[in-house]
């Protein structure tokens, strides 16, 4: 390789570097941006066994239109009843399969959840069971 197309690549390199970079952080953007637009959120295994028990009665239930591997992710208008304290209202979103959608309703109640012990409004709801 003759001496002036080592020096081409070269100053190639980091504008290539610099797009594929740019690219990369897109994507990511892209991914966070839908992420953060379907906004199911669940708890860990450890907040899950940390957390406070409760159950939960459906107050309203909307379609937002997304789906997450085959499951329709609905938003929850839910009443919360904690084992240790005062009820209160609280809105997730989570994905269900459609054995899982045709149980719940509003007006469906006594659902077993958790609710995180850091942030009240982070709740997990075992629709299952």
């Amino acid at each position: 390789m003759s001496q002036s197309s080592a020096g081409r690549l070269k100053r190639l390199a980091i504008p290539i570097g610099m797009g594929v970079i740019g690219v990369l952080g897109c994507m990511g953007g892209f991914f966070w941006l839908i992420d953060t637009m379907i906004g199911v959120d669940h708890l860990s295994d450890e907040q899950i066994r940390n957390g406070r028990a409760c159950t939960a009665a459906v107050s309203s239930v909307q379609d937002t239109g997304s789906v997450v591997n085959d499951d329709t992710v609905y938003e929850f208008e839910l009443r919360v009843q904690p084992s240790d304290g005062a009820g209160y209202e609280a809105t997730i979103r989570d994905s269900l399969n459609s054995v899982e959608a045709g149980r719940v309703g509003a007006g469906a109640a006594d659902f077993r959840c958790v609710i995180d012990r850091d942030d009240a409004t982070r709740v997990e709801v075992f629709w299952s069971d």
